[in-house]
C-alpha cells in the first residue's frame, strides 16, 4: 500500500511540475508588453517610436489634437508614438527640417496646415517649398475661426461696436506669423480693408502664446479657432462676437456667423492634417494614411476631439491637398 502511495504521489507531482511549466510559458507570452505588437515581425513596419512634429507651441488646439492623435496611433500600432514641438517662423522652422533633413524611414510625420501653403507668397519672406515637395498623409480637423474679446471688456461688446472703436482706436492682436502665411495676419487685413479698422499684428510661435498674451490684456482682441478659445469661452473667460464660418459651428450654435454679424462674409479655418517628407516610399505613405483614418475611428479619441471643440475631418490623398489649397483665392484676394 505505501509502494502504491508513493508511485501514485510521484505521478501526481510529474504531472504538476509539467502543468506549471506549461503554464509558466504561456504566462510569460501573455505577460509581454502589448504595446509593440509589431515587435514579433522582424523587420515590419513600425517596430520603433514614431514622432509627429508639430511645428507649433505647446498647449494650442494644433498641439493637442496632434497629441490625440499620438495616443490613438500608439494605441492601434503598439509602438509609442510622441509629439515633439519644434517651433520657429511660423511653422516653417520644423517644415524645412523636415524636407531638406534625413527623414525617409517613415518614423517621423510632420504636421501641415494652411500657413505651409502659403508660404511661397509670403511678400516679405517667401518660401522656396510647395505641397510638390510633401507627401500628404490625411487631414484631422477643420477648426473654423472666431473674433473673441474679454469678458471684461467695455470698449466694445460687441461686432458692430468693436469695428466703430477700431476704426477710430489702433488694435493690437498677436499671431503665428506676419504677412499672407497666417490665419490671423489674413483676418486683420480683412477687417482693416473692409471697414477701415486700424489693427496690427505682431508675430509669436503659436496659438497657445496668443491666447496667454490676449488674456494677460497685452493684446486688445483675439482672432482664434473655436478649439484655441472654447475652454475659455465656456469658463467664461471670453466672449465671442462671431464665427468666421458659412454657417454656425455646433459647438458655438449660439455665436452669429461674421455675415450675419455684418452683412459681409469671410469663411476662414484651418486644416490640420499631416504629411511625410518627399523619400518615405508608398507602401508606407499608404500604411500611415490608413492608420491614421482607422485610428481616427476610435471613440475614445472622438470624444476627445469633441471635448476641445475640434470639428473631425478626415480627407486624404489628393483630396486633403486640395482642401489645403482650397482658401488660396480667398487670401489672395485679401492681400492682393
Amino acid at each position: 500500500m505505501k509502494k502504491m502511495f508513493a508511485l501514485v504521489s510521484a505521478c501526481a507531482l510529474a504531472l504538476s511540475l509539467a502543468a506549471c511549466s506549461t503554464g509558466g510559458s504561456s504566462s510569460g507570452s501573455a505577460q509581454k508588453p502589448n504595446n509593440n505588437n509589431n515587435a514579433s515581425k522582424g523587420d515590419s513596419f513600425p517596430n520603433e517610436t514614431i514622432t509627429l512634429v508639430c511645428p507649433f507651441s505647446a498647449g494650442g488646439g494644433t498641439d493637442i489634437g496632434a497629441r490625440n492623435m499620438a495616443t490613438a496611433l500608439s494605441a492601434d500600432l503598439g509602438v509609442n508614438v510622441v509629439v515633439e514641438n519644434q517651433t520657429g517662423s511660423g511653422g516653417w522652422v520644423a517644415w524645412t527640417d523636415l524636407i531638406t533633413g534625413d527623414y525617409d524611414d517613415g518614423y517621423t510625420i510632420g504636421l501641415i496646415n494652411h500657413n505651409f501653403v502659403f508660404g511661397e507668397l509670403d511678400p516679405e519672406n517667401p518660401r522656396e517649398y510647395s505641397l510638390d515637395d510633401v507627401q500628404v498623409l490625411c487631414n484631422q480637423v477643420v477648426d473654423y475661426d472666431v473674433l473673441a474679446i474679454r469678458a471684461n471688456e467695455t470698449r466694445f461688446t460687441d461686432i458692430n461696436s468693436f469695428i466703430e472703436y477700431a476704426q477710430a482706436n489702433p488694435i493690437l492682436i498677436s499671431a503665428q506669423a506676419t504677412g499672407i502665411t497666417d490665419g490671423e495676419a489674413t483676418k486683420a487685413e480683412w477687417f482693416n480693408k473692409t471697414f477701415g479698422t486700424q489693427i496690427t499684428v505682431i508675430p509669436v510661435d503659436g496659438a497657445s502664446d496668443s491666447r496667454g498674451m490676449f488674456l494677460a490684456g497685452d493684446t486688445d482682441i483675439l482672432f482664434g479657432s473655436i478649439s484655441d478659445v472654447n475652454t475659455s469661452y465656456q469658463n467664461g473667460e471670453m466672449k465671442l462676437l462671431c464665427q468666421f464660418a458659412e454657417e454656425r459651428s455646433s459647438f458655438i450654435p449660439d455665436i452669429p456667423t461674421v455675415e450675419e454679424a455684418t452683412g459681409k462674409q469671410l469663411v476662414a479655418f484651418a486644416a490640420r492634417g499631416y504629411f511625410y517628407p518627399k523619400g518615405v516610399s508608398a507602401d508606407k505613405v499608404e500604411f500611415m494614411t490608413n492608420a491614421m483614418l482607422k485610428a481616427m475611428e476610435r471613440s475614445d479619441y472622438i470624444e476627445n476631439m469633441a471635448a476641445l471643440g475640434l470639428q473631425l475631418d478626415n480627407t486624404s490623398g489628393e483630396a486633403y491637398a486640395e482642401l489645403l489649397n482650397g482658401q488660396m483665392e480667398t487670401r489672395l484676394s485679401i492681400w492682393g
